[in-house]
């Protein structure tokens, strides 16, 4: 397994996927830090919490997507797969190294919005406003560990289709569906849905935006663990199912 995740590290060199790790979390944090600015002093407060909604809500998603058809494209655009097809190597081994490697890839990317979090609460000073900054660190853990499960559902999917269709549904999907369970009783059946909800009791925030009030029952820590052992239980799942579809690929 060593020597297959070696080989994408390698291979991903001054490449466009590595980009993304300081790109995306850099592009989320810029335009939450404009959202709050435009919105007047009592949302500056905001700044820090804000940028962990806009990472859930839309940015988390498009850098698993984009890593993910990005790395199936280098593929493509080189050998369409016939060369990995062609070694005797094992299948199995090398897609689940491709699967580790994006979940270290959205790892370090989740460490940089960490980061920028950070250098903008001491820029601010009044920030974050809600919660305490170990609180939105914990957040950010969260929101990344509940949504593993798309990293081998967007690698599966942008094998099958392309970048653009990865990206859109991906995105789209966690926008719409995501947004709409995350507050409601049924959350717990939407993956979408799931970091969303483990950010509202942390950041007592809305995925609306919003600061939540004392005594909404969406503040209970209750519905964390749920959501941690769900999600790695798909991610499993989709793991298994990513890794199983490209060891078929042998016999075409």
């Amino acid at each position: 397994m060593e020597a297959y995740l070696k080989s994408e590290i390698i291979k991903t060199k001054r490449t466009n996927i590595r980009r993304m790790i300081l790109a995306i979390p850099l592009i989320c944090s810029f335009l939450a830090l404009e959202f709050s600015f435009l919105g007047g002093p009592e949302i500056v407060r905001l700044s820090i919490e804000t940028i962990i909604n806009h990472w859930g809500i839309i940015w988390l998603s498009v850098f698993i997507a984009i890593t993910a058809g990005l790395l199936n494209k280098l593929e493509k655009q080189s050998t369409g797969f016939k060369t990995t097809l062609g070694l005797p190597i094992n299948l199995e081994k090398k897609e689940m190294s491709r699967v580790i490697f994006l979940v270290g890839l959205t790892s370090f990317a989740s460490i940089i919005l960490i980061l920028l979090m950070v250098v903008s609460s001491f820029l601010l000073q009044t920030s974050p406003y809600l919660v305490p900054l170990s609180a939105c660190i914990l957040a950010v853990f969260l929101t990344m560990i509940t949504s593993l499960w798309q990293v081998p559902f967007c690698l599966w999917l942008s094998r099958k289709t392309n970048l653009f269709i990865t990206l859109l549904v991906n995105a789209m999907l966690n926008l719409n569906l995501g947004t709409f369970f995350a507050p409601t009783d049924k959350w717990w059946m939407v993956p979408y849905s799931w970091h969303l909800r483990v950010q509202m009791p942390i950041t007592k925030l809305h995925s609306n935006g919003i600061p939540l009030p004392q005594d909404s029952e969406l503040l209970s820590y209750s519905i964390i663990p749920i959501a941690v052992i769900l999600s790695l239980l798909v991610f499993c799942l989709f793991t298994f199912i990513a890794v199983r579809s490209f060891a078929k690929q042998e016999v075409k």
